[in-house]
């Protein structure tokens, strides 16, 4: 793409947007012009391509009174607008989320409110600045009503804590995260697991010194449960002192069903884990096979019945939309099934092809927008009929049908730490490997990343506790 900007430029959103429309291989020119009077935004966007020419003249109203990043968010999405409008003309793409680009649909509702939007005026509002379609725009404001109560009941001195367990059985075909196979990376658990203890009590120093509380623990990964009942226990032991009576939430991601014991189970119950997490993505065992995952459905089965003979009472299983060969009847079949195991939580996640993922060289083909766009509108039916309610959301570049992954809970079971997160309203200091520590500081946010590889964690761990203490020096700073 050859890119021309003439006035205000906004070139990553452009290029994110001329992802969904054309292939880095086609010859595109796009040029746009942009001007502003005070109150109207005009936008003229020319786009050559195949020979032929294209083009789209958009005008917006401004309040005269709105802030500056209110501006800012609408000069952004009217270019957006315009360039898609254009592009509309050549290929005909469905974006249910309008020119929407963030990953937090319902942090955006959030700070409409915080500059003034009434409640009511939202829905329109987003329709109006976005292009967002009214269903999605109504799902992003129920999910910013469903989380406020969380949201109130963080305090400036709370913190949520992140442990990395980078290890896995095998790796899943559509699988981006920071996690390595059991049967390369194996030899270096032992060694890792007690070097990640010694980063727990790193932790510990720096939060006594920053005088500050645990509200949740997420340990995630990979999978977690690869480890044996044994270091699960060391390290939920070494968690201990870490965690007081402000501690609400304490999250074990088991993941890979076949990797889930009793005596893991009885390990992380006396641990103090409140919540754990057993994610099948299918229930169709063809496809389980095609991505590369080793359990089975019955299995699934069975590890959420050891789950509640060990006693835990929130259980949260995660689906995926749109799985390489799968149909809606597919998708349908597993949201049933799973439904029927009656978790505290259902979460939904849209097919998301990473570049560092085996399936976008894989050849394998995914489900059109419009059957994606019908199986989460079937989840989100499917949710509200058995009393669960969408209570955060989250968006991915390159995510499948433009849409999005969506955690649906009882009354009572919403995670405080996906809502933390999601929103960064509170800090979450990051352990192990994987993780990056945000630092919420007001309106700031600095972030400090971990190494990426069990290997490298071990070799350079004198480097891992300074980063801790690059805690307390980067609040300093920002306190000066």
């Amino acid at each position: 793409m050859i890119l021309f900007q003439n006035g205000y430029e906004c070139r990553d959103k452009i290029k994110l947007f001329y992802g969904l429309f054309f292939d880095d291989s086609e010859d595109v020119t796009v040029s746009s012009s942009f001007e502003y009077d005070g109150s109207t935004v005009n936008v003229y966007t020319v786009i050559a391509h195949g020979g032929a020419v294209y083009d789209d003249d958009y005008y917006y109203s401004i309040d005269k009174g709105e802030s500056a990043a209110m501006k800012r968010k609408a000069f952004d999405a009217a270019v957006t607008k315009s360039f898609c409008n254009a592009a509309f003309k050549i290929r005909k793409i469905n974006l249910p989320w309008g020119v929407m680009s963030g990953i937090r649909p319902a942090k955006n509702v959030r700070e409409l409110t915080e500059s003034g939007v009434r409640e009511e005026n939202i829905v329109s509002t987003l329709r109006s600045l976005y292009a967002v379609s009214e269903d999605k725009a109504k799902l992003a404001l129920t999910v910013a009503k469903n989380e406020r109560d969380i949201l109130s009941r963080s305090k400036p001195d709370y913190v949520s804590l992140y442990i990395g367990i980078p290890f896995c059985p095998t790796r899943c075909l559509y699988c981006s995260f920071v996690s390595t196979d059991m049967r390369v990376s194996g030899k270096y658990m032992d060694e890792y697991v007690r070097l990640l203890l010694k980063e727990i009590d790193k932790t510990g120093e720096i939060l006594r010194k920053k005088n500050a509380r645990v509200q949740t623990v997420y340990i995630g990964g990979g999978t977690p449960t690869t480890l044996s009942a044994e270091q699960l226990a060391a390290v939920c032991e070494r968690l201990r002192p870490l965690i007081a009576g402000d501690t609400v939430e304490f999250t074990l991601e088991a993941g890979r069903p076949d990797t889930i014991t009793p005596e893991k189970l009885l390990a992380a119950k006396k641990g103090g884990v409140t919540r754990i997490s057993i994610n099948p993505q299918t229930m169709n065992e063809k496809t389980l096979v095609r991505v590369g995952r080793t359990h089975t459905p019955d299995q699934v089965e069975a590890a959420v019945s050891a789950a509640r003979k060990a006693c835990f009472d929130n259980i949260n299983m995660d689906l995926i939309a749109g799985l390489p060969g799968e149909s809606f009847e597919d998708f349908k079949y597993s949201i049933d099934a799973v439904a029927k195991l009656d978790p505290e939580s259902i979460t939904v996640h849209s097919m998301c092809v990473k570049r560092s993922a085996a399936l976008r060289f894989s050849g394998e083909v995914l489900a059109e927008a419009d059957v994606m766009n019908k199986m989460l509108s079937y989840a989100q039916k499917k949710m509200s009929n058995t009393e669960r309610i969408p209570y955060y959301m989250y968006r991915q570049k390159n995510i499948s049908g433009n849409l999005e992954n969506v955690g649906y809970a009882k009354a009572g079971y919403m995670s405080f730490y996906n809502i933390n997160i999601m929103e960064e309203i509170q800090t979450i200091i990051a352990l192990g490997c994987g993780g990056s520590t945000k630092l919420v500081m007001g309106d700031r946010i600095e972030r400090i990343f971990n190494f990426k590889d069990p290997a490298t964690y071990i070799e350079r761990f004198d480097e891992i506790l300074k980063k801790k203490d690059e805690i307390l020096e980067i609040e300093r700073k920002c306190r000066v």
